[in-house]
């Protein structure tokens, strides 16, 4: 006999969603598709499995049902519902966050969050994508925001999102085919932001798709490393572990 659907599980499923325990909301369903490949190529090169049956990646929807708006609205309409769903000792059964760009859009997002939460807390429900994501130390939000504004300073108003993880030579093979996808570039410290055409950004994610191994893709690994450590799952195993 078919287990019985949870409410927060048949939500999902009436949007095309397979949720997990730890579900992270992100703005569109290309950063989606960067974690689900990074994740299948860590797990070919190493039997390393950083989803499992414990985390989901889900976009917020499609066009204008998605971006930083539909991350809040999903996240919050998604808290809302979990507090009904509990497991047997009482506790939650599902933990839902939200990723943003550090970008205008994702800064305001984060303050607008709030304003319609105050439970919402950033570095705890909501996070913003940095150039570094701290992977140790406490988890207690103030703390966390501490270690992130400590390992972040020196790339204090430089944009970032998750095609600025590429490495520069792949994303230089990508410019040498399309040149015309570039708009600007900034850079600080070392670190590099893009900001593509609206045609570049749909052509570098099938580049991507098309091309990248798992090296290429080490920082996003990283991130997701990063994104276990914040809601509180253990470092993923191997097949032989």
């Amino acid at each position: 006999m078919m287990e019985e659907l949870d409410t927060v599980s048949c939500y999902g499923l009436a949007l095309g969603w397979n949720l997990r325990p730890k579900t992270v909301l992100v703005e569109g369903t290309s950063d989606v598709s960067f974690f689900q490949l990074a994740a299948s190529l860590e797990r070919k090169a190493t039997g390393i499995d950083l989803m499992g049956d414990e985390l989901a990646i889900v976009a917020a929807g499609v066009g204008d049902r998605g971006g930083t708006r539909g991350v809040i609205r999903e996240l919050v309409g998604l808290r809302g519902i979990a507090r009904t769903t509990l497991l047997p000792n009482g506790k939650p059964r599902y933990r839902f966050i939200g990723l943003f760009d550090n970008d205008k859009a994702g800064r305001q997002a984060v303050k607008f969050s709030r304003d319609l939460d105050a439970s919402i807390l950033e570095h705890k429900d909501v996070f913003r994508l940095q150039p570094e994501m701290p992977i140790s130390g406490n988890l207690d939000p103030k703390t966390l925001q501490k270690t992130f504004e400590r390992r972040n300073s020196k790339y204090k108003g430089l944009d970032w999102e998750l095609e600025d993880l590429l490495p520069q030579g792949f994303l230089e093979a990508f410019f040498s085919e399309y040149p015309g996808a570039i708009a600007r570039k900034v850079s600080k410290e070392g670190k590099m932001h893009h900001d593509f055409t609206y045609d570049g950004k749909a052509r570098l994610h099938r580049f991507v798709k098309e091309n990248a191994v798992r090296d290429d893709l080490g920082a996003v690994i990283e991130v997701l490393k990063a994104i276990r450590f914040y809601m509180c799952l253990p470092p993923a195993l191997g097949d032989s572990d």
